[in-house]
C-alpha cells in the first residue's frame, strides 16, 4: 500500500518517534558543525599568517644586507682589514641555502673574484644546509650568516642553535648523496672550524683566499 492511499492525515504524520534524534543531540550536532567550520576557518588564517610571516622574514634578509654593507662602506673608509661585511639572521627552512648564498653574493661581489665567490657561495650553502638538516633545530628557528673581510682573506660564518651531535666531515655516499658537505669545505678552503658553547650555540666557519 502506498503512502498516498492512507490520506492525508497518514501523509502528514512526522516519523516514528524511535527515528527522531532528540533535540538536545540534533541542536549538539549543528553547534558540532558551526565549530568544526570556524576552526577549518582559523586554521587557514593561521597558515597564511605563518607563510607571511616567513615571506617577510625572507624579503628582510635583502634589507640587513643592505645595511650591512652600508656600515661596512662606513668602516673601510678608515681601514682596510678587518671589516664586518655581514651578520644577517635568517629563517632556518628550505629556502635557507638559497639567501645565505644571497647574503654572500651582496656582501664579496665588490671584495673577491669571481673564482671566490663562486666557492664561497657554494660553502656557505653546504654550512647552511648542514644547520638545517642537522642541527636539530625547531619549526620556526633562525640562523646567523656573517661574512668577514681580514688581511686580503674572507671569513664566512654558519651560527645555529644546535649543541648536540659531532661536527666534522663523514664518508660520503654516492647511492644516499650526503656526506659531502663538509669535505666541499675541506677541499676548498683555506681553513675552516666549529666553534661550540656547551649549551649551545654552534658556529662553523671557513675562511677563503679575495683573490685566486
Amino acid at each position: 500500500m502506498r503512502l498516498e492511499e492512507l490520506g492525508p492525515a497518514a501523509a502528514a504524520a512526522p516519523p516514528p518517534a524511535s527515528t527522531r534524534l532528540p533535540p538536545d543531540i540534533g541542536r549538539l550536532q549543528s553547534e558540532c558543525r558551526r565549530q568544526a567550520l570556524q576552526i577549518g576557518l582559523l586554521t587557514d588564517a593561521v597558515a597564511t599568517l605563518r607563510r607571511g610571516a616567513k615571506a617577510l622574514k625572507a624579503e628582510n634578509v635583502e634589507l640587513r644586507v643592505h645595511n650591512a654593507r652600508l656600515r661596512a662602506a662606513a668602516r673601510e673608509g678608515g681601514r682596510v682589514d678587518g671589516v664586518e661585511l655581514a651578520d644577517v639572521t635568517i629563517p632556518l627552512d628550505a629556502h635557507a641555502p638559497g639567501l645565505a648564498r644571497t647574503v654572500v653574493a651582496s656582501c664579496l661581489g665588490d671584495h673577491v673574484t669571481s673564482a671566490v665567490l663562486d666557492v664561497a657561495q657554494l660553502l656557505v650553502s653546504e654550512l647552511a644546509t648542514n644547520s638545517l638538516v642537522h642541527s636539530g633545530a625547531a619549526q620556526g628557528d633562525d640562523f646567523v650568516v656573517r661574512v668577514h673581510l681580514w688581511r686580503g682573506t674572507c671569513r664566512l660564518e654558519v651560527e645555529d642553535h644546535g649543541f648536540d651531535g659531532v661536527v666534522a666531515r663523514r664518508t660520503p655516499d654516492p647511492t644516499a648523496g650526503g656526506g659531502m658537505g663538509l669535505n666541499l669545505v675541506e677541499q676548498l678552503s683555506l681553513r675552516w672550524g666549529v666553534i661550540r658553547a656547551p649549551g649551545g650555540p654552534t658556529r662553523v666557519w671557513a675562511q677563503l683566499p679575495c683573490v685566486t
